[in-house]
């Protein structure tokens, strides 16, 4: 991992992880458009990601490692947040808008918040909760016009909706079970090797392991989600190593942005200035959930400005748990 990454805060690499999404959906529609089969698509992506990750692995010796607890990690890992959200994306993209897809995304913070006090048997602070509400009201700002889906069976939207459950179950089982001293591109490496095993087998036995002549552009686009995936899963691992899968599932709203952005760009997908509305609500709800900006905080500079008392920045003391989960690491 370059020490540039390393000390990165992790709402940094948050934004940037769903930069990444949102360039792949876009990627990822070109190739449904294309008619590629979607396990065939995924092997592919698979095999691209995985040999960059290896090649590094080689050069800098961070191998992953083939303990059981770990190759448990990596298939849990790899089956949530990667081989069935992706495997669900090829599938749908060729039948619905990749703005619409993207917006669904933006359940998964929420899923996340409520599956995490599920596993946990206890409510999570409220001001997480908060943060995670304001996140979907800047959403709102860049959907609120709507998507067309008036050509679009009912069946193919509520298989959509599996995608945004299946990531949120992904980053609270990264979060829970996480190796100790694991390291991300180790552990990146290795999800993304044995989902290789996992989805290329079944490709390999049907014979079905060529993508055909489909031109040039749908081929280049399997590569492009193929690199996103191995640089995305580096920096996945990285946050969750720092944070937890609550803070870690805002990456969904930044891909939502993104996706409708780019999907604009490429397809000509309606876009509006609330967007730029929508990226100022979406710091907001992040900065909130990741606890820079505390309520108790607000309050203090509420009643000392209408005190007319000089207003001191001074640092909110937190417990050490507290500022493990902080964006300042």
């Amino acid at each position: 991992m370059p020490r540039f990454v390393r000390v990165l805060p992790p709402t940094a690499l948050i934004i940037a992880i769903g930069a990444l999404v949102g360039v792949s959906f876009t990627l990822t529609k070109f190739v449904a458009i294309a008619g590629i089969a979607p396990q065939l698509a995924l092997f592919w992506q698979l095999l691209v990601a995985s040999l960059v990750l290896f090649t590094i692995g080689m050069v800098t010796g961070k191998h992953p490692v083939l303990h059981r607890r770990y190759l448990a990690y990596y298939l849990g890992a790899g089956i949530l947040g990667i081989s069935g959200p992706a495997l669900i994306g090829y599938t749908v993209l060729g039948y619905v808008s990749t703005g619409f897809y993207s917006a669904l995304v933006t359940l998964s913070p929420l899923f996340t918040f409520t599956i995490t006090a599920l596993v946990e048997k206890r409510m999570l602070p409220t001001y997480r909760l908060v943060g995670i509400l304001i996140g979907l009201v800047g959403i709102s700002f860049a959907t609120h016009s709507g998507f067309d889906l008036s050509g679009v069976a009912p069946h193919w939207i509520a298989v959509a909706m599996a995608g945004p459950l299946l990531l949120a179950m992904g980053n609270v089982f990264r979060s829970r079970a996480y190796p100790p001293d694991g390291d991300p591109t180790a552990l990146a490496t290795g999800t993304l090797g044995l989902q290789l095993l996992v989805i290329g087998l079944p490709v390999l036995v049907s014979g079905q392991i060529s993508p055909g002549l489909l031109g040039l552009g749908p081929i280049v686009a399997i590569i492009g989600i193929g690199l996103i995936t191995a640089l995305s899963y580096v920096l996945t691992f990285e946050v969750q190593r720092r944070t937890d899968g609550v803070r870690f599932a805002q990456v969904g709203y930044f891909a939502t942005l993104f996706g409708i952005g780019f999907g604009a760009l490429a397809f000509g997908e309606p876009i509006r200035l609330t967007l730029v509305v929508a990226l100022a609500v979406l710091f907001l709800g992040l900065a909130i959930t990741n606890g820079h900006i505390r309520f108790d905080q607000l309050r203090r500079l509420s009643l000392k400005t209408q005190a007319g008392m000089p207003i001191n920045v001074t640092t909110h003391k937190t417990s050490v748990k507290e500022n493990k989960n902080a964006d300042h690491q």
